[in-house]
């Protein structure tokens, strides 16, 4: 099943009106500062990276050093991050930002946790958890 067939099934689960639009992730500071929902990461081989909610931009912002696996120095830098970059060689100039412009906090909230739970993300701290709990 791939990320846009997950939306479609969390989407009509929840009955949420939305679209998902796509750019590069390294284009992410074009985006508009209000833009806020729901955004799915992927890498070349359409690997989920991670799925979060908030305003889209400055959320990007944080994740792109982490991506990097250079955290800026105030900058808390997650377990699901860390384990990313130690198994897996990472390009995030090659990922894909797919998000999903969303408003009310319940469909922000039921978005988010629907991918998260379906799409098991690998740098996200809820799936990497999970893995630490079957190792």
């Amino acid at each position: 099943m791939t990320v846009l067939d997950t939306v479609t099934r969390v989407q009509e689960f929840f009955n949420i009106d939305c679209r998902v639009e796509q750019r590069p992730f390294q284009d992410w500071a074009s985006l508009p500062r209000t833009l806020r929902g729901v955004y799915i990461l992927t890498d070349e081989e359409q690997r989920v990276i991670y799925v979060g909610k908030g305003f889209i931009r400055s959320r990007q912002d944080s994740h792109w050093p982490k991506a990097h696996g250079a955290p800026k120095k105030h900058q808390i830098y997650p377990k699901g991050w860390q384990w990313l970059n130690e198994h897996f060689t990472v390009t995030p100039s090659l990922w894909t930002l797919n998000y999903i412009r969303l408003e009310r906090e319940t469909e922000l909230s039921a978005m988010e946790g629907g991918l998260i739970h379906l799409l098991q993300p690998l740098a996200n701290d809820e799936t990497f958890k999970d893995r630490q709990l079957t190792d």
